[in-house]
């Protein structure tokens, strides 16, 4: 795990709304195809992310509200798609290359990291950026970054 503190600029979203851990994986499919549509993925700079509103410690994996996003670069609308900005902040970002049944044990790490080094969560959610197609990678490896907004 490579962890860093970093601030970031806003993000202005895209978003499919789910609900349920089962549900991010068509969700993610579904923006992507709908941002396809639009001409956004053509941006070499298109980000895929997920946004957790709940949290997997405190709510069922079945209940849990995400939304599964893409980064747009203009004032994109689209009546399917929910627009989102995530604000300028500061984030404890940790960079994986993990199994897709790692990904609980990389969150917890990263909390435990953050707790560790003194820092606060803040209202704001946590999100994880995706940086390949892990169904592409030999390993079948996700490579991601998970960030949790923060204040010391």
């Amino acid at each position: 795990m490579k962890v860093r503190v970093q601030e970031i600029s806003p993000l202005s979203l895209l978003a499919v709304p789910c609900t349920g851990a089962e549900n991010l994986s068509l969700s993610l499919t579904k923006v992507v195809h709908l941002a396809m549509e639009k001409g956004v993925m053509e941006d070499p700079q298109t980000k895929i992310l997920s946004i957790f509103h709940d949290s997997f410690r405190d709510t069922p994996a079945n209940e849990v509200r995400m939304s599964a996003c893409v980064t747009k670069s203009s004032a994109l609308e689209d009546s399917l798609l929910d627009n989102i900005i995530i604000e300028a902040c500061t984030c404890i970002i940790g960079d994986f290359k993990i199994d897709l049944h790692e990904f609980p044990n990389s969150w917890a790490s990263l909390y435990a990291w953050m707790n560790t080094n003194g820092y606060k969560t803040t209202n704001q959610d946590p999100f994880e950026i995706y940086h390949n197609d892990y169904q592409t990678h030999p390993e079948k490896k996700c490579i991601v970054s998970m960030y949790i907004p923060i204040v010391k």
